[in-house]
């Protein structure tokens, strides 16, 4: 139940946009819709048994669905990710999924959870689709039990409209990857969209097909992301990833600050966030939104807003990219008002061009962030359960002069000063044509939130046998911690070949990660 989560921070973002004057719309014509992102906290009260926790999610997940269409009508609620069933288990708790025949609100056949049909009902009741992640169960031709990451779409006349399994684990111990690729579309009032799983937006698998073969308007995606500093926190991933496959992306993300998992928002494509937030608490958020082609992109906060909210985000822990100190970099020069140079990185060169100014009145006490110019084209771990092939051009803050404090903050924010403006920014780099590669605009403010869109531009250019992107800062940043261009390179990405010693560390970083959350 909600007053079970101590809930009394709930924040409703109801925002129901009016019809404005923009001439640029995402593809084809949007169909108006309403939907509600849910970011919630994980249940970690391990003196309960897992069913007892599955038994407070539901009637949590049942109470929110009751508040949030009391005085409003939604045609879609979004859950998210491994906070329904209790995310380290998998037997006691795991559901077999219905075929899109069965009208499971009124099915008294036990293999499907009692939550999944409690769920169902609230769709039909509330004349709402609600997607809902949870382990699911499937029984192979073997007789053996398979659980997957799974998502599904509850309709309005009480079946599954759509069933998607998570295709790009986490780690994810005694969850399988399917051995095929589902790829759901569902459409809701004449519009489509796919559905997608965290981890997945690092990869082309689903969401090239989705985006590219399926031509869907709109992706669904839960996620308990975890965020990583210079280039992968949750706003700004979620961001860039829309903005360069100009799709809606409707993200619903898990809330626990002490892992530093959380991010929601709703992104409209190239158009930048309607909505977007990140709790600094780990309090459930309940974001609402009218999405269609007329509606504005989110405000941009001044530099007392962007400070107050940078502050909040102390505590939030945050990884930093494991290749960090195998950029290549060249100091920001702060003597020099324009400062020029090419970094390159085996094959990859970026080249900057940089117009600051520096304030006279800085505190000799205050902690100054150090910009280094980097480049990196190579292969990257994810917290050791896969490499991916990865190419970066950027300006990050430092700690200091080493490239190695790149990606980190300072520990407490009052004590930092921002005597350093960049009035202008343009970062150009070439990259190799292949349908297995692609770029993004990376940009990050110290509120831990990207550039709003409108801040700064983002092209290609096809050249010969190469492609070149340019990010250019369209007004001056005094606040920045990222601005650049994240690449992928999936021909590079390969599962960890795993030693035993190998095994035994991530085995161990699984246990301390399993220990802070039991002590939380």
């Amino acid at each position: 139940m909600i007053t079970a989560f101590n809930l009394v921070t709930l924040k409703i973002m109801h925002i129901i946009v009016a019809a404005c004057l923009l001439d640029f719309f995402i593809g084809p014509s949007l169909a108006s819709y309403n939907v509600a992102l849910i970011e919630l906290p994980p249940n970690l009260n391990y003196t309960k048994s897992l069913e007892e926790i599955l038994e407070e999610n539901t009637n949590n997940y049942l109470d929110i669905i009751e508040n949030v269409t009391k005085n409003q009508t939604l045609d879609l609620i979004i859950f998210p990710e491994s906070t329904l069933t209790p995310y380290f288990s998998t037997t006691f708790t795991s559901s077999l999924v219905p075929s899109s025949d069965v009208i499971l609100c009124n099915s008294t056949d036990t293999r499907y959870q009692r939550f999944l049909r409690h769920i169902s009902c609230a769709a039909v009741l509330h004349s709402t689709t609600i997607v809902i992640n949870f382990t699911e169960e499937e029984i192979d031709e073997s007789g053996n039990k398979l659980f997957y990451n799974t998502n599904v779409a509850l309709g309005t006349d009480g079946t599954v409209l759509a069933r998607y399994r998570k295709y790009n684990l986490f780690g994810e111990r005694g969850k399988t990857r399917p051995e095929i690729l589902d790829l759901p579309v569902i459409t809701i009032k004449n519009t489509t969209f796919g559905i997608m799983t965290c981890f997945d937006i690092q990869f082309g698998k689903p969401g090239f097909n989705l985006v590219k073969e399926k031509r869907v308007e709109n992706i669904i995606f839960p996620l308990n992301w975890i965020s990583e500093l210079p280039y992968l926190t949750a706003l700004q991933t979620e961001q860039m990833w829309a903005q360069e496959m100009d799709v809606v992306l409707l993200a619903a993300g898990a809330s626990y600050p002490e892992t530093g998992a959380g991010g929601s928002g709703i992104f409209l494509g190239a158009r930048g966030a309607q909505l977007s937030e990140i709790s600094p608490t780990g309090s459930t958020n309940i974001l609402i939104g009218s999405v269609s082609d007329n509606v504005t992109s989110q405000k941009t906060f001044n530099e007392r807003e962007t400070d107050d909210l940078a502050s909040s985000m102390d505590d939030f822990f945050m990884l930093v990219d494991p290749t960090i100190k195998d950029h290549n970099s060249v100091i920001l020069d702060l003597s020099q008002e324009n400062f020029n140079a090419t970094v390159c990185h085996e094959e990859l060169c970026c080249d900057f061009s940089i117009n600051i100014s520096v304030s006279s009145s800085q505190s000799a006490s205050k902690d100054v962030y150090t910009y280094h110019l980097v480049a990196f084209n190579g292969v990257r771990t994810y917290s050791g359960f896969y490499y991916g092939g990865v190419e970066t051009c950027g300006i990050v803050a430092c700690l200091n002069g080493s490239v190695d404090s790149c990606g980190r903050r300072f520990s407490n924010y009052s004590t930092v000063s921002w005597p350093i403006t960049f009035n202008s920014i343009e970062i150009n780099g070439n990259f190799t044509p292949s349908k297995d590669r692609i770029q993004y605009p990376t940009t990050l403010l110290s509120s831990i939130r990207p550039l709003a869109v409108q801040d700064y531009s983002w092209k290609k250019t096809e050249l010969n046998s190469t492609i070149q992107r340019s990010i250019v800062s369209l007004k001056p940043q005094n606040r920045l911690l990222t601005f650049g261009i994240f690449g992928r390179d999936f021909e590079r990405d390969r599962e960890p070949l795993r030693s035993n010693s190998e095994c035994k560390k991530m085995i161990f970083s699984v246990l301390i990660l399993v220990f802070l959350l039991k002590m939380c």
